[in-house]
C-alpha cells in the first residue's frame, strides 16, 4: 500500500546529507499528495529540496517548491560563504526552472510571502533547539492548507541542543502521525483535514503494517547512503589495491619464510592458509567493485547488506592499523620491519591484535548512546560486594571530613527535587550534610517537600529566604548554613552517585594540600546515562574557554568564603566565575581531578545540559566572567563569544613586537620550501620576525638556486650543516645562532593559512607560565593532521583528532579550543629562546629523529611551564614530504631506539596524560572509550 513504482527510482542529486535516506519516502509523498505549494526551511546543501522538485518533475507535477534559508550557517551545520547557494542556484535554474524557487532570507523574513491556507506541504529542517522548532511550527502551521503535512526531520537525534524529538513527542499525539527511525529519524504530520487516503492510512497503520513500512524505507533509503559511498570507489578502490598489494606481499613472504622453518612448518601452514584467505577476501570485494556500477534493489538487499557487512570489517582492521601506524606508507614499513625482526609470527600478531582493537575500541556514539552504556555495564556496576567494600574502607579511616552538599531551591519540579535529595541520601559516604536555601519558591508542594524534608534526616538543613535573590544569593545563603570544611555545588534537580563522596573523601585525605577537587560528569534524561565528558586534569587555558570543571566541584569552605562566595550579577555562568576567583593563585598541586563520573547531569527542556543556547545569558555572563578574571591577572585581552557558546580569548600584543626567528631545516624539495617561504612572507601579519633557513646537504641545483635568491631578502637567512641528518642537531646548532627573543621550529612543508598565525601564538607565549605553544595543522585535503599530541596513544603518543573533517565535531569542541597539552609537534612550534635554552632543547644523542619534540614539551612542562594549543593558528602540512617515511633497516633501528628510550624515559606519564583521561582509548586518536578504563579498580574501574 505505501510502496510504489516511483519510490524505487534513483535519487539523483547524492551528496552528504543525513536526509539521504529518506529520498524514497519523498518520491512516495510526493505522488500520493500531489501538492500545489510545498515549502522547506532549512536547505543547506540541498537534497531533501532537489528530492522533492525531482519528484514533482518525475510525477509531471505543476507544483512550485520553495526553498527557505540564509545560507550562511549556523553552529550546527557550521558557517559557509556563498559557494554553497550559488551551487545550489545553478543546480535549481538547470534542472527546475519551473519547479524550484530558493529564497534567501530567514524563517521569520519569509513567512510574510505565502498566505494562509496555500501550502500542502512544509518540511522544517532548519534550527534543531526545541523553542526553536516549536516556533518555526507554531509561526508556519497556519500556512498549512486542508490537505497540509509537516514532516520534522532528526526526531530521533537526543544529543547535544536537538530538541526536535522533544516536540515531537509533545504534537505527535494530537494529530495523524507517522515516524520513521532510520536516517535521524523523520516525522510525519498530517494538519489537514482533507489529507490523500493513502497518506492518512499510513498514519493509522497497525505495529506490522508499520515496522514493514519502516523497514522497507530503512533498506530502500540504504542504497542512497551506498550509491553515494560508490562516488567514491576510484579513491576507496586505489586504497584497498593498495591495502591487498601489501597483504598480498607479506603473505609471499610468509610463504618463503615457511620454507626455511622447517620445525615450524605445520604452524606456519595453517596462518598462511589464515592470511591467504584475508587476502583472498580483499581480492574478491575488489573484483566485485570492479564490476558492479553500483547496488540496486534488483540486486538482491541481503546480497549486499552481507557484502557490505564484511568489506566493512576488513576496512574496519586495515584502517586501523594504518590509521595507528601514521598511514599506509609508515604502516607498511613497519609491517615490513616487524617480518625481519620477527618473522611470519609478527605479521600474523599484528593483524590479529588490529582485529582485537577494532572489535572493542568503539566510540562514544552520538546517537542512543548505546555504547556508553554497554561500557558502563561493563566496568561501572557496583554490586553489594563492592559497596560493602567501600563501607570496610571508610570504617578504617582514622579522619573522616564532613562535606557539606550545597542546594540551592527555586520551584523545581517536584519530582526531579525528590531524586536529587534521595541521591544524597544514597550516599555511601555518610559524613556530610546538605544546606538546602528555597529562593522563595511560589510551588507550594516544593515548599511543604522542603518542610517535611528536614525532620527527615538530621543532616538535612533547610532555610527559606524572604526575598528572591536568584541563584547566586541563595547559593550564598546555603553556604552560611554549612559547617563542614568542604563545600560539593548540587543544582535542584541534578544527581550524584552513590560512590561520589567517597572518592571525594579519599581525595581530600591522600592530598593534604588539595583545595579543589572536580570529577568527571555525564547526561542523564530520566532514562538514562548519556554524553560522558571525561576531563583532563587541571587545564587554565581550557577553563578561559569553557567550564569545563562544572560538576562534580568539591572546594575549601575558608577559600570560598574568604573571596565572597558567589558573585551577583553572574547568574548562569556563577560557577564558572567561581571556579575562576577561586583558582587564582592555586598550584596545580592544590587542584585534584577524579577521572570517574560522580555526577549526573539532568537533561530536560531548558536546562543548561541540554543546551547552553537555552540559558543564552549563562552564555554572556560567562564572557564578563573570564574577561574580569584577565583583568584581576593584569593579562591585556578580549574575550569573544563562538557560535558554540564557548570562548576565545584574544591575548593582547605588546607595542614593541619581539622579535621571532623561524627555524626552517631543509634538504632539497624546492617547490615545498618555496611554498612555506612565500606562504609566511605573505600572509604572516606579526612583523618583526627573521627566517632561518638550514640547508641540510641538499646538491640540487634549483634549491640551490633559491637559497642564493631568497637570503637576499632582508629578514632571510640561510646557513649550510653538512653533518648527516639529525633533526634535533639541526635544529640545536640553528637556535643558538637566532637573533629572536623567541623561536619557532617549522617543517619545510609548512604552508601558512591564517595572516594572524604568529600574533595568535605569540600572543599566548607572552603570558606567565606559558612554556611552548602549539598550532593547528590540516592535512591539504582539510583533515586535521595536528590538534596537539596526547602521550600513550599507539605507545608513544599521537595526535588528537587526526582526520577529522574540517568543521567536523570534536570531543566536547576540545578540537576548536585554546587548551593546555602536555605536547604539541615541532612541524609548528612557539617557544622562547631562554626556556629552549633552560630545557637543552631538543636532545641530539638519543632522539634524532622522532619522538624529540614530545621529549622537548615532557621536559618544559617539567621545568614548571605549562605547554598551550591553539585552533586558531592554522597550518597545512605536507608531511614527510622531503624526508619520507622510516622504510630502510636503519631508519626503522633508529626509530625503535628512540621509541624504546622514550617508553622508558616517560613511562610514568605516557600511560596517563594530564590533558587526557584514563576513560578515554590509548588505541585510537578519536577520543573513544576506552576497553578498559585505565582506573585503579576500587572496586569498579568507572563510576
Amino acid at each position: 500500500m505505501f510502496l510504489t513504482q516511483n519510490t524505487l527510482k534513483s535519487s539523483q542529486h547524492l551528496r552528504l546529507s543525513a536526509w539521504l535516506e529518506h529520498g524514497p519516502f519523498a518520491f512516495w509523498l510526493m505522488q500520493q499528495l500531489q501538492p500545489e505549494n510545498v515549502v522547506e526551511l532549512g536547505t543547506h546543501h540541498g537534497f531533501s529540496f532537489l528530492s522533492l522538485c525531482q519528484a514533482a518533475k518525475q510525477n509531471n507535477l505543476t507544483s512550485h517548491i520553495y526553498a527557505v534559508d540564509t545560507w550562511r550557517g549556523d553552529a550546527h551545520a557550521g558557517f559557509y560563504g556563498d559557494e554553497i547557494f550559488d551551487t545550489l542556484e545553478a543546480e535549481v535554474q538547470r534542472d527546475y526552472p519551473q519547479t524550484g524557487f530558493l529564497i534567501r532570507s530567514t524563517f521569520q523574513e519569509a513567512r510574510s510571502q505565502f498566505a494562509d491556507g496555500t501550502i500542502d506541504l512544509l518540511h522544517i529542517d532548519g534550527r534543531h533547539r526545541y523553542e526553536d522548532v516549536l516556533e518555526d511550527f507554531e509561526t508556519w502551521r497556519g500556512t498549512l492548507s486542508n490537505r497540509g503535512v509537516i514532516l520534522f526531520h532528526d526526531t530521533q537525534v537526543q544529543t547535544q541542543d536537538f530538541g526536535v524529538w522533544k516536540l515531537w513527542a509533545d504534537i505527535a499525539k494530537d494529530y495523524p502521525s507517522f515516524e520513521f527511525h532510520h536516517g535521524n529519524g523523520l516525522g510525519v504530520l498530517v494538519v489537514g483535514k482533507n489529507a490523500p487516503a493513502p497518506i492518512m492510512a499510513l498514519c493509522a497503520a497497525g505495529p506490522e503494517d508499520a515496522a514493514l513500512t519502516r523497514s522497507l524505507y530503512a533498506r530502500l533509503g540504504l542504497i542512497n547512503s551506498i550509491e553515494y559511498q560508490l562516488t567514491f570507489g576510484p579513491q576507496n578502490l586505489k586504497e584497498l589495491e593498495e591495502q591487498c598489494h601489501l597483504l598480498t606481499e607479506d603473505r609471499d613472504r610468509v610463504a618463503r619464510a615457511s620454507e626455511l622453518k622447517d620445525t615450524r612448518l605445520a604452524a606456519l601452514q595453517i596462518e598462511r592458509d589464515e592470511a591467504c584467505a584475508r587476502a583472498s577476501q580483499l581480492d574478491a570485494l575488489i573484483e566485485q567493485m570492479r564490476s558492479s556500477s553500483s547496488w540496486r534493489l534488483t540486486k538482491g538487499y541481503r546480497w549486499a547488506g552481507h557484502q557490505l557487512r564484511r568489506a566493512r570489517h576488513v576496512a574496519k582492521v586495515a584502517s586501523s592499523l594504518i590509521r595507528r601506524h601514521g598511514g599506509l606508507g609508515r604502516a607498511a614499513s613497519r609491517l615490513i620491519a616487524k617480518l625481519r625482526r620477527e618473522g611470519p609470527q609478527g605479521i600474523f600478531s599484528t593483524w590479529r591484535r588490529a582485529q582485537e582493537i577494532a572489535a572493542v575500541s568503539m566510540p562514544i556514539d552520538s546517537g542512543d548512546g548505546q555504547v556508553y552504556l554497554e561500557w558502563l555495564a561493563k566496568y561501572a556496576s557496583l554490586d553489594d560486594d563492592g559497596r560493602q567494600a567501600i563501607r570496610q574502607e571508610i570504617a578504617g579511616w582514622h579522619n573522616r571530613p564532613l562535606i557539606s552538599i550545597v542546594m540551592p531551591v527555586y520551584n523545581p519540579p517536584l519530582e526531579l527535587l525528590q531524586q536529587a535529595v534521595e541521591s544524597v541520601k544514597a550516599q555511601l559516604y555518610p559524613h556530610w550534610e546538605l544546606c538546602i536555601a528555597d529562593d522563595k519558591s511560589t510551588d507550594r508542594e516544593v515548599r511543604k517537600y522542603l518542610k517535611q524534608l528536614r525532620a527527615t534526616d538530621d543532616r538535612i538543613k533547610v532555610t527559606f529566604r524572604r526575598v528572591n535573590g536568584h541563584i547566586s544569593e541563595a547559593s550564598n545563603t546555603a553556604i552560611d548554613m554549612a559547617t563542614g570544611e568542604w563545600i560539593a555545588l548540587l543544582d535542584q534537580d541534578d544527581l550524584l552517585t552513590q560512590d561520589a563522596l567517597f572518592y571525594v573523601a579519599r581525595e581530600i585525605l591522600g592530598r593534604e594540600d588539595v583545595k579543589l577537587i572536580y570529577s568527571d560528569e555525564d547526561k542523564f534524561d530520566g532514562v538514562k546515562r548519556y554524553d560522558p565528558y571525561f576531563k583532563p586534569d587541571w587545564n587554565p587555558d581550557l577553563l578561559r574557554s569553557c567550564n569545563y570543571v562544572c560538576h562534580l566541584g568539591v572546594y575549601r569552605r575558608d577559600r570560598i568564603r574568604e573571596i565572597g562566595g558567589f558573585r551577583k550579577g553572574l547568574e548562569g555562568s556563577q560557577d564558572h566565575d567561581l571556579v575562576l576567583r577561586f583558582s587564582e593563585g592555586l598550584t596545580p598541586g592544590e587542584i585534584a581531578h577524579i577521572p570517574r563520573v560522580l555526577y549526573h547531569w539532568r537533561s530536560h527542556s531548558g536546562s543548561t545540559a541540554q543546551s547552553a543556547s537555552n540559558k543564552s545569558y549563562a552564555v554572556r555572563a560567562g564572557q564578563r566572567a573570564i574577561q574580569d578574571h584577565l583583568k584581576r591577572l593584569s593579562v591585556p585581552g578580549t574575550v569573544e563569544i563562538l557560535p558554540t557558546s564557548m570562548y576565545r580569548v584574544r591575548y593582547s600584543l605588546p607595542e614593541v613586537l619581539p622579535l621571532v626567528t623561524i627555524v626552517i631545516p631543509t634538504r632539497n624539495g624546492v617547490d615545498l620550501l618555496r611554498q612555506c617561504i612565500d606562504s609566511i612572507r605573505t600572509k604572516t601579519s606579526y612583523a618583526n620576525y627573521e627566517i632561518l633557513i638550514v640547508d641540510n646537504n641538499s646538491d640540487d641545483p634549483r634549491t640551490m638556486a633559491y637559497f642564493a635568491q631568497v637570503q637576499a631578502q632582508a629578514n632571510v637567512k640561510v646557513v649550510r650543516d653538512e653533518r648527516p641528518f639529525n633533526y634535533s642537531q639541526l635544529n640545536n646548532s640553528a637556535v643558538r645562532s637566532a637573533s629572536g627573543a623567541f623561536i619557532v621550529l617549522m617543517n619545510n612543508d609548512i604552508e601558512v593559512i591564517s595572516e594572524d598565525w604568529l600574533s595568535e601564538m605569540m600572543g599566548i607565549a607572552i603570558q606567565k607560565g606559558v612554556g611552548v605553544v602549539g598550532a593547528r595543522l590540516w592535512y591539504p585535503d582539510n583533515r586535521l593532521q595536528h590538534g596537539g599530541v596526547i602521550l600513550g596513544i599507539g605507545g608513544v603518543a599521537g595526535h588528537s583528532h587526526k582526520y577529522l573533517p574540517k568543521g567536523g565535531p570534536s570531543y566536547f569542541s576540545r578540537g576548536d579550543l585554546i587548551q593546555s597539552l602536555t605536547a604539541v609537534t615541532a612541524a609548528c612550534l612557539l617557544v622562547r629562546k631562554s626556556i629552549y635554552e633552560e630545557v637543552g632543547g631538543l636532545d641530539e644523542e638519543r632522539l634524532k629523529v622522532a619522538f624529540n619534540d614530545v621529549d622537548f614539551c615532557i621536559r618544559v612542562r617539567e621545568a614548571g611551564y605549562r605547554n598551550v594549543w591553539t585552533p586558531y593558528a592554522e597550518l597545512y602540512h605536507h608531511e614527510s614530504a622531503t624526508r619520507g617515511h622510516e622504510d630502510t633497516p636503519e631508519k626503522m633501528r633508529r626509530f625503535q631506539g628512540e621509541a624504546e628510550y622514550m617508553l622508558g624515559r616517560w613511562k610514568h606519564i605516557l600511560n596517563r596524560d594530564p590533558a587526557y583521561n584514563p576513560n578515554l582509548t590509548l588505541e585510537h586518536e578519536d577520543f573513544s572509550l576506552a576497553w578498559p578504563p585505565r582506573n585503579e579498580g576500587d572496586p569498579t574501574l568507572a563510576s
